[in-house]
């Protein structure tokens, strides 16, 4: 759908072969734990237009005792008639569920990509990131919506920044103690591994706006994706006196790959796909999971985290994307700032009264 409507913009990445419909499938993590979504697709003449999502989150109002709905997928011709018909299919779906308001996009919740573009339309996406037109900004105003926060992606140039002399100076420090060690995630541990980068998601976001906690079953779901595009020597995890204490996480930009089949047939493009994965090479990343459980902070192993992780990824990638990171996380924004990141791109999240 999105690729028929905005195939030709220069901007425009398609996804992964079946990375939409994975969420629909009865064995997704989000319909076996957190709750329903019903689709629709808007057709004239036959041809699809538009779609979007009327999404159940009940883990999402489990937690605030509200009743809360949201959409997404969408995507629309640029047509407001189009988008009115697809928001009230939404709306008719969330209030026969006892719905009193209407938030979004969320793909399908908060853990996954998430928010609205609402800059940089001229950039491409990377991996785990939203993209749309310009145009999808009036469609919602004219449905009514407000955005109710706003997200924020830096650019961090590493192939011309100095490693940070700030950070290095507190890591030689941290370093020189013996109960403190820094090691790469096993992959072939996965599943074990992946129970610290939880405790840490949890723990890290817990303060933000509209969070949910990430389950195992929503990681383990993406353990695939992770095997089959991370580098485990990017994936890192510090230690104190023995146990798991942080995170650092970056993942090559897929989208890099994915960019390169636009043009191949679509029943060409799963082997070309795996063809590229063999031989070119990705020259940027993104730094998702950065955090310290909280009986460990305070130690000086943010700042070692940090230092590593831009000090590894600088071997491999030109540039990093950071984030996305909320506008009142003013202590993150602050951090990327040091490190040399550059403020980029603002998505933004919706809402309006049903």
């Amino acid at each position: 759908m999105a690729e028929k409507l905005h195939g030709t913009d220069p901007a425009f990445i398609p996804p992964f072969p079946g990375s939409v419909a994975k969420y629909l499938s009865a064995k997704s993590a989000f319909l076996l734990r957190h709750g329903e979504i019903t689709g629709f697709i808007a057709t004239r003449d036959g041809r699809p237009v538009g779609r979007i999502a009327a999404i159940i989150n009940r883990s999402h109002n489990e937690r605030y005792s509200d009743r809360t709905g949201f959409f997404g997928f969408f995507e629309c011709e640029d047509n407001p008639a189009t988008a009115a018909a697809l928001f009230g299919k939404v709306a008719g779906v969330l209030k026969a569920s006892g719905m009193d308001r209407v938030r979004g996009p969320y793909n399908p919740s908060i853990n996954d990509e998430c928010g609205m573009l609402a800059s940089r339309f001229d950039l491409p996406p990377v991996i785990g990131l939203t993209w749309n037109p310009e145009y999808y900004l009036s469609l919602l105003a004219g449905e009514g919506f407000a955005d109710v926060r706003t997200l924020h992606g830096m650019n961090l140039p590493m192939h011309r920044l100095p490693q940070p002399a700030r950070l290095a100076r507190i890591v030689d420090r941290v370093a020189s103690r013996s109960h403190l060690k820094m090691r790469t995630m096993d992959i072939s541990r996965l599943p074990e591994e992946l129970k610290i980068v939880r405790e840490v998601y949890n723990a890290t976001l817990e303060r933000n706006w509209g969070f949910v906690p990430i389950s195992m079953e929503d990681l383990l779901g993406a353990a695939d994706d992770i095997r089959a595009i991370a580098d485990p020597k990017l994936l890192l995890i510090a230690e104190m006196d023995g146990r798991d204490a942080g995170v650092a996480l970056t993942l090559p930009n897929f989208n890099e790959i994915l960019a390169r089949v636009k043009r191949t047939p679509h029943w060409l493009r799963l082997p070309h796909i795996f063809l590229l994965m063999k031989t070119h090479k990705i020259n940027s990343c993104r730094q998702t999971v950065l955090g310290v459980v909280p009986g460990c902070r305070d130690r000086g192993l943010h700042a070692w985290l940090i230092h590593e992780q831009f000090v590894r990824a600088q071997e491999r990638y030109a540039n990093a994307t950071l984030g996305w990171m909320e506008d009142t996380n003013s202590e993150i924004l602050r951090n990327c700032e040091i490190v040399g990141g550059e403020w980029e791109r603002i998505w933004k999240i919706f809402e309006k009264a049903l």
